[in-house]
């Protein structure tokens, strides 16, 4: 072998080892980082529509007794309350105190006693009642009058004048009514038992100027919610709203919770 052969040959390993060298040398290329994965869309929650209130419930109540006095379509807005939440005020006791109330309270000054009173209307018997919510299976029929259903208020009226005292309510047209079937429990059935509660008032302390109010909360409940009946052209309908109460309470005229009753 030449002098250059072996020359060539040496430099040839040199070379191959500064690579080898400059290789082992060279940083490592990092990994790309992972790129985060977007989580999923949760699907949207739709966000309960407030209670119904007395004005959007008389409402659709007058559109039912429409219909019922025009022989016209059920009303939409009368279908749509199946299933809505309610809460409804009726003021009572807006005379100041009764001796037997039926949807009041009586005050005792000496014991200083205030005892409020809510029965709750039964329309078993009624036929009416029966025809507007009724049927087969239903065994009892109880509920509440709304009483002056010409008014969205919830508070009591202005006391009329003494010449106009004597001048008799107009009849009651639009109830809150719990048709109750004989398989159901019989526990949330009142019958003639009342809503009732006695509280003893400090001295000095007198009954709420103005009045009481008795709360009903619950669901309003199909097939059809709203029913009503025409018996003549010149008389205003008679409308029943069929409910589920959930809740039942006295307040006074500020609100303050005084007894309630949840089934």
């Amino acid at each position: 072998m030449s002098r250059a052969d072996g020359t060539s040959r040496r430099l040839g390993c040199a070379a191959l080892l500064a690579l080898a060298a400059s290789a082992c040398d060279r940083p490592e290329t990092a990994e790309p980082a992972p790129q985060p994965v977007p989580a999923p869309a949760q699907p949207s929650i739709p966000t309960p529509p407030p209670p119904l209130g007395r004005a959007e419930l008389l409402d659709a109540v007058r559109a039912a007794a429409s219909a019922a006095a025009t022989n016209g379509t059920y009303p939409e807005a009368a279908a749509a309350l199946e299933g809505r939440r309610f809460t409804i005020r009726l003021p009572l006791g807006c005379w100041g105190p009764e001796e037997r109330p039926r949807l009041g309270y009586a005050w005792n000054p000496e014991r200083r006693t205030l005892r409020l009173t809510a029965q709750p209307e039964v329309w078993t018997e009624a036929a009416w009642a029966r025809d507007l919510v009724g049927g087969e299976t239903v065994e009892s029929i109880e509920g509440f009058w709304l009483r002056r259903p010409w008014t969205d208020a919830e508070t009591c009226p202005p006391r009329p004048a003494p010449e106009m005292a004597a001048i008799p309510p107009a009849p009651e047209t639009v109830g809150l009514a719990q048709a109750f079937g004989a398989e159901g429990s019989r526990l949330l059935r009142r019958g003639d038992r009342p809503y009732e509660v006695t509280r003893k008032l400090d001295e000095g302390q007198e009954p709420s100027a103005g009045g009481y109010r008795l709360v009903l909360e619950g669901r309003v409940v199909g097939p059809q919610p709203i029913a009503c009946r025409s018996s003549h052209p010149d008389v205003r309908p008679v409308c029943l709203v069929r409910v589920e109460l959930g809740r039942v309470a006295f307040e006074d005229a500020t609100g303050q919770m005084l007894a309630e009753w949840r089934s």
